[in-house]
């Protein structure tokens, strides 16, 4: 199993032992996020609510206290309010914290099990199992089967701790998983694979049924 929190939407997060699960999801969970002056979000892609800001995943995010701490590629730590960020961004660009509108995608946890990272990677053509960082979900589960995780849609998933999400979708992957990160090259063979063999698709997000903390080795009951 493994375990990750981003705090700032689109930048490196953080690996965890544990994380604590609410109503809306992994608490501070991309709970932060670089705003341009016409109010869209920092990101790798273009959307209506986002605008592509490239190099994001060379800047990573942890939490120190009650807020994110950015650490750029030369080694400077910045922190909400910092002039700095405009300058490193862009004009007028500022970390903000969500509001009423979530800085989140589609789901509140992302999930994928260690089958599928393994069958993804024999699609490329690798020895190795797809990085995970490359999908930045929250919970990877140990599993045997590749892509059993999406046959959970609609079901419930308990862990060890009271924790209980419900299954909702498989998720649709985008040309973030194909950027370049701090110690990941590019790589556009990940989108176009999973285009071509799995309806673009790896992962599923689940709704928290149950608000609780996960611990790394917990044991999963799916139901």
């Amino acid at each position: 199993m493994g375990l990750g929190c981003f705090p700032v939407k689109s930048m490196l997060g953080e690996e965890r032992e544990r994380l604590v699960v609410d109503e809306r999801g992994v608490a501070g969970d991309r709970l932060w996020a670089l705003r341009h002056e016409d109010g869209k979000l920092g990101s790798g892609k273009n959307t209506r609510r986002f605008r592509r800001t490239p190099g994001m995943m060379e800047y990573d995010a942890v939490y120190e206290g009650d807020g994110p701490v950015v650490t750029t590629p030369d080694g400077e730590r910045l922190r909400p309010g910092d002039l700095r960020i405009a300058e490193l961004f862009g004009a007028g660009m500022e970390l903000v914290r969500e509001g009423e509108v979530s800085h989140q995608d589609a789901g509140a946890v992302s999930l994928v099990g260690t089958a599928s990272l393994r069958a993804l990677g024999e699609l490329l053509g690798d020895a190795d199992p797809v990085d995970v960082r490359r999908l930045r979900k929250n919970i990877v589960v140990g599993t045997d089967e590749p892509w059993i995780e999406e046959d959970w849609v609609g079901r419930e998933i308990t862990f060890d701790g009271g924790l209980c999400l419900r299954v909702v979708r498989r998720v649709e992957r985008c040309v973030m998983t194909t950027q370049a990160q701090r110690d990941l090259p590019a790589d556009h063979r990940i989108l176009k694979t999973l285009t071509a063999t799995r309806g673009m698709c790896i992962g599923v997000y689940a709704d928290v049924v149950t608000p609780g903390t996960l611990a790394l080795g917990a044991e999963v009951t799916v139901r």
